[in-house]
């Protein structure tokens, strides 16, 4: 039960069980040499053990492939002839079983006991390696693929944050310009009597002013700002355009057309989506 209940904790904490089964060399002096039909090469290795290692290599077999490998020591004899031989070598199989970012994790599978016993005794005369080496090579890797990342996503990064900041200016302007497009015409309607045609001239660069000090905080050009009235089908002035309204006599249609060119808060990238004219009208009734 205690072990059932272990398990759906890992599991739902996303923890890995501890594939280790014996104790490891993390920075062992051995290369290990595979064939791949080309020329042999050394590659490092650490996390070595009686049961596996993990071997640094660009090769990704499927799982469960047998590999043999052949595991030097770093240090070399001299003979007799003045040649340097590795002071240990053995080749074993091995079974590949988990891959990682920078090699593959093998598990070491010998055929009796005095394959197993050789390979304890080659380990027993590799000392560890000087802490370090082996994993600044592999840091290296890693930090210089991860700058390579960071170069290539940093220009993406850019255009999405100009571009959200422009999308976002725009969605300010637009209501910015609907609001003072609403204001300007909530205006006509307090001033009642004044929007009479022969007052509407009067009327007009008050609301203009209103408008222009509503969108002050908007960048670029001053919105330009219409004002007409439709007093019982008479449009002041004539021709504006207004709608018609379904009770002529009684109420005169106020209207304020405000107009608005876009201007983007950030010109060094261009957001060929947006519009690049905002345009709102707001109507409102005034009893005659």
């Amino acid at each position: 039960m205690h072990a059932a209940l272990s398990r759906m904790k890992r599991w739902l904490l996303h923890e890995d069980e501890e594939p280790r089964r014996a104790p490891r060399s993390t920075q062992p002096e051995v290369i290990v040499h595979y064939w791949d039909g080309s020329a042999p090469e050394g590659r490092h290795l650490r996390d070595i053990s009686e049961s596996g290692a993990y071997i640094y290599t660009p090769e990704r077999w499927y799982l469960g492939t047998i590999v043999r490998v052949i595991l030097q020591g770093y240090k070399t004899a001299t003979r007799e002839d003045g040649s340097t031989v590795p002071s240990a070598s053995i080749c074993v199989p091995a079974r590949v079983v988990r891959h990682g970012s920078d090699g593959v994790a093998v598990e070491f599978v010998f055929r009796s006991e005095e394959e197993e016993q050789a390979f304890r005794l080659f380990l027993a005369e590799i000392p560890a390696q000087p802490a370090g080496e082996v994993q600044r090579q592999a840091m290296s890797r890693k930090e210089g693929q991860a700058l390579i990342e960071f170069a290539l996503i940093v220009p993406l990064v850019f255009v999405l944050a100009v571009n959200a900041v422009n999308f976002g200016g725009f969605i300010y302007a637009w209501i910015t310009v609907a609001d003072a497009a609403r204001a300007g015409a909530q205006y006509m309607t307090s001033l009642g009597p004044m929007t009479t045609p022969a007052a509407l001239a009067t009327v007009q660069p008050l609301v203009q002013a209103l408008v222009s000090s509503d969108t002050t905080s908007l960048p670029g050009s001053t919105p330009s700002v219409a004002v007409c009235t439709n007093r019982n089908g008479a449009m002041t002035p004539a021709g504006c355009a207004t709608l018609s309204d379904p009770e002529p006599t009684m109420y005169t249609l106020a209207t304020v057309d405000v107009t608005y060119t876009y201007n983007l808060w950030i010109r060094s990238v261009s957001f060929t989506g947006l519009p690049g004219t905002i345009h709102r009208k707001a109507v409102m009734r005034m009893l005659q």
